[in-house]
């Protein structure tokens, strides 16, 4: 991702907000996606990788961290995101390996995804089980 693309990630964050059903109770704050685009630009353990062959149609943010009682680092993805006339065409995929190598790069042990959005679950979960990802935890929510 380059600062010419956070304009992007602006707008694919609020088509995100748009067709997740979970995550709509939340407000929607540019700024918020600006300041981690520029964070992802400027920190090295954070990162956003875009893909664009004629306009950015997908895109990844996420995270490397050293867990609470280690030093060994995992990595996470915050949010993959590819639009909807996009969707099929192995981008998700590119973007997840892009991903990996990037979190191999600083020695990271272990990946962790997640599917929380609600948008097409079933399809995304199957899709990080072919590629190797593993069912291991359980997440719950309450709204206040």
């Amino acid at each position: 991702m380059t600062v010419e693309d956070i304009p992007r990630l602006i707008e694919m964050g609020r088509d995100f907000h748009k067709e997740s059903d979970q995550y709509n109770l939340y407000s929607f704050c540019e700024e918020k996606l600006w300041d981690m685009g520029i964070a992802a630009l400027e920190e090295s353990h954070q990162m956003c990788i875009v893909h664009d062959r004629n306009g950015v149609d997908g895109m990844l943010y996420g995270f490397a961290y050293e867990q609470f009682f280690s030093r060994d680092m995992s990595a996470s993805e915050v949010f993959v995101f590819v639009s909807q006339d996009a969707r099929g065409a192995l981008i998700g995929k590119r973007l997840i390996k892009a991903f990996e190598l990037w979190a191999e790069s600083l020695g990271v042990k272990e990946m962790r995804v997640g599917v929380s959005a609600g948008i097409t679950t079933e399809r995304t979960v199957g899709f990080y089980e072919k590629l190797g990802y593993d069912y291991n935890s359980t997440m719950l929510k309450k709204v206040l």
